[in-house]
């Protein structure tokens, strides 16, 4: 997210109880991010390294699709209270160290040219919309209307440091 040495693995939607546990949502498939004992980085801000208070997790469970978290700088809920709607981060390096060869953080996409067929270029990387089925690629630049292509194998042929390949719908130039 951003220029910032760290990347985004939760946020803090509100505190659970009254002795200072947090409800966190996942920005992360890796679980082993919120084990109990690991070191992260407590934010208001992801886009920038300014304000970073060091957090250690003490307690870690699972709950309706959220984690919930004991962290050794909250102790009760009033304190926890503090702190909703701030993220949870990890250094960058930890996070590409990580990151399997075939998997993006979807924020690192912004910006890269887009190509099709023939390395025909379609534009840039706008913006990535995460919807509730597949996250969809914002494409546009250089004169062209912005138009969303879901980020699926279907449409993605590949996804390089330097570029995205994709093979588009029949029509979806024409949008």
């Amino acid at each position: 997210m951003g220029p910032s040495g760290h990347v985004a693995v939760g946020r803090i939607v509100k505190p659970h109880g009254i002795k200072g546990e947090v409800a966190v949502f996942p920005l992360t498939e890796n679980v082993e991010r919120f084990a109990a004992g690991s070191a992260l980085w407590l934010s208001r801000d992801p886009a920038t390294d300014r304000g970073l208070l060091p957090v250690r997790i003490e307690t870690a469970r699972l709950h309706q699709g959220r984690w919930l978290l004991t962290l050794d700088r909250i102790a009760d809920r009033s304190h926890a209270e503090q702190h909703v709607g701030a993220y949870l981060l990890v250094p960058r390096e930890d996070a590409e160290a990580a990151r399997a060869e075939d998997e993006w953080f979807l924020h690192a996409l912004v910006g890269r040219p887009v190509v099709g067929p023939g390395d025909e270029p379609l534009g840039e990387v706008l913006d990535v919309v995460e919807t509730a089925g597949a996250p969809m690629l914002e494409i546009g630049g250089a004169g062209r209307k912005p138009r969303l292509l879901p980020f699926v194998r279907e449409f993605v042929a590949r996804v390089g440091d330097q570029r995205i390949e994709v093979t588009p719908p029949e029509g979806w130039k024409e949008l």
